[in-house]
């Protein structure tokens, strides 16, 4: 049906054209023949102007929308060009990261086998060309055992949380490193740690062992960034000048751990470590790792030195801290019964070091510890030490407390 726009513009046509030929009639213009089809031209010369008009109406609007689908078009072949562009940016950074990953695999592959390389045949030499005796002999673990058990990575790790006082939710934990012999049994680490000693494999041993033992946190923490885990670093491997420049390389690769590895290093070592130690423990906190001393066995310790060496964490155990208190001795430089019992832990503050107190066995040692306003506790009355597997680090866990329960 004709919309009522156009019956209203053809009758006003029509009105005007039979309004001319009346007036053409009316005033003796021309007889009325000629008159109405005097009037009938006007009706057609109307409708063509305003066909005319209409057309070029719409040739206008069709213009306009073939000029914005043009825009459009541009704008749809710009946004492609975008993300084209985008597409070969985040392909290229795959490929980037993919090489990145595969040279990281391999160099942490080869300083596995120079590791492992170093505690084989050549260890044995080194024992053999001394005439020292291997370590069965004097009834210690034989370190042949030693050498199969690291070259086959029969290397667990177990975990002991250290938890927040009073409330005794789990805040980190510390790792172990425990090796196992073919049959499965666990080598003491007294013993086996003998063995090395008398084959003179002590620091290729370290070595290895901390190198497993950052492969493992790496692998465990990678569920769970939220919670940081203590694993110990020998004297032996801070000062190796082959082994701890391959290492610092590994652990540059993997500084997104710095948040959930802490390195820790007892007291003598860190009293009696050298400028390649040094060194190395600053090039560490460069990485942003923070360093925790434990065994602490005086509490003369020098507070300023270990916060400019990225010290954040102090274990001191629970009855040998609060020997000290009895006992009036010197804490951190300062006299005897300088510092009072409840300001001790921000005294350690002050340096950016949290006081843990580790070897908390029973409930009295407990209240005497929370005395002091320490943050932290741990020992074996908030939990033994525990293995995490290989088999259950593979299951992909959701966090570190779940693999510490499927192993409990």
């Amino acid at each position: 049906m004709p919309r009522a726009s156009d019956i209203l513009i053809l009758l006003t046509y029509i009105t005007i054209a039979a309004v001319a030929a009346i007036g053409f009639e009316f005033f003796g213009l021309m007889p009325t023949l000629n008159a109405w089809m005097m009037g009938a031209i006007v009706f057609i010369v109307a409708g063509m102007a305003h066909s005319a008009a209409a057309r070029g109406h719409e040739r206008r609007a069709l213009e306009d929308e073939i000029h914005e689908l043009k825009a459009a078009n541009l704008a749809l072949a710009e946004e492609f060009e975008a993300a084209q562009a985008r597409i070969d940016e985040i392909a290229d950074e795959l490929r980037a990261e993919s090489v990145e990953r595969d040279n990281a695999l391999v160099h942490e592959v080869k300083v596995l086998e120079d590791l492992v390389r170093r505690v084989g045949p050549a260890g044995a030499d080194n024992h053999v060309r001394s005439g020292t005796a291997p370590a069965a002999s004097t009834g210690h673990t034989d370190i042949d055992t030693v050498r199969e058990a690291l070259a086959a990575n029969r290397v667990d790790l177990y975990l002991q949380p250290v938890v927040t006082l009073p409330q005794r939710r789990t805040a980190f934990y510390e790792s172990y490193t425990r090796l196992r012999d073919a049959t499965g049994r666990v080598l003491a680490p007294a013993a086996f740690m003998a063995a090395a000693e008398e084959a003179g494999l002590m620091a290729e041993v370290d070595n290895l062992l901390l190198f497993r033992c950052v492969q493992i946190v790496r692998r465990l923490t990678g569920q769970d960034r939220k919670v940081a885990i203590f694993c110990n670093v020998s004297l032996n491997s801070l000062s190796d000048e082959t082994f701890f420049p391959e290492f610092l390389d590994f652990i540059r690769q993997n500084k997104d751990l710095s948040g959930s590895l802490i390195f820790e290093i007892s007291q003598r070592a860190f009293e009696e470590r050298d400028a390649i130690a040094a060194r190395n423990m600053a090039r560490m906190a460069d990485f942003g790792f923070r360093f925790s001393i434990d065994q602490i066995a005086h509490v003369e310790l020098d507070l300023t030195e270990m916060e400019r060496a990225g010290v954040r964490f102090a274990k001191i155990g629970g009855r040998r801290l609060l020997d000290a208190i009895d006992n009036y001795e010197s804490i951190a430089g300062y006299e005897a019964g300088a510092i009072a019992t409840e300001d001790l832990a921000g005294l350690f503050g002050r340096h950016g070091i949290e006081l843990i107190v580790d070897k908390i066995e029973d409930e009295s040692t407990v209240v005497e510890v929370l005395e002091m306003d320490v943050a932290y506790g741990q020992g074996h009355l908030f939990g033994e030490p525990r293995p995490v597997r290989d088999d259950v680090l593979e299951s992909a866990p959701d966090s570190v407390s779940n693999v510490v329960q499927m192993t409990a």
